[in-house]
């Protein structure tokens, strides 16, 4: 398993989660398995996108993938990219 972070500024939180969602084709196409949004708790235009992906493979060509529409849903200036190997989960609840 492996996941990809992306943490970005938006102009319009609103406007860009519009176009997020729009967007679910994509994720669909690149074999996401689980997906969540995060806001900043200072700066509702601070956001932070979470996939989970079956392989290292699949999070590295959604983030090419993704890139050309961030601009276009309002993301503003160079979001930051993570992406890691899971190597371990565990559940509290």
């Amino acid at each position: 398993m492996a996941t990809l972070m992306i943490r970005h500024r938006v102009a319009d939180y609103e406007a860009w989660k519009r176009g997020y969602d729009e967007a679910d084709w994509l994720r669909k196409q690149h074999g996401i398995l689980y997906a969540s949004v995060h806001r900043d708790a200072t700066d509702p235009n601070v956001v932070m996108a979470v996939h989970r992906f079956e392989d290292m493979s699949g999070a590295n060509e959604f983030a090419d993938a993704v890139r050309p529409l961030m601009e276009q849903i309002g993301v503003e200036g160079q979001p930051e990219v993570w992406i890691g190997e899971d190597v371990e989960r565990v559940s509290y609840s």
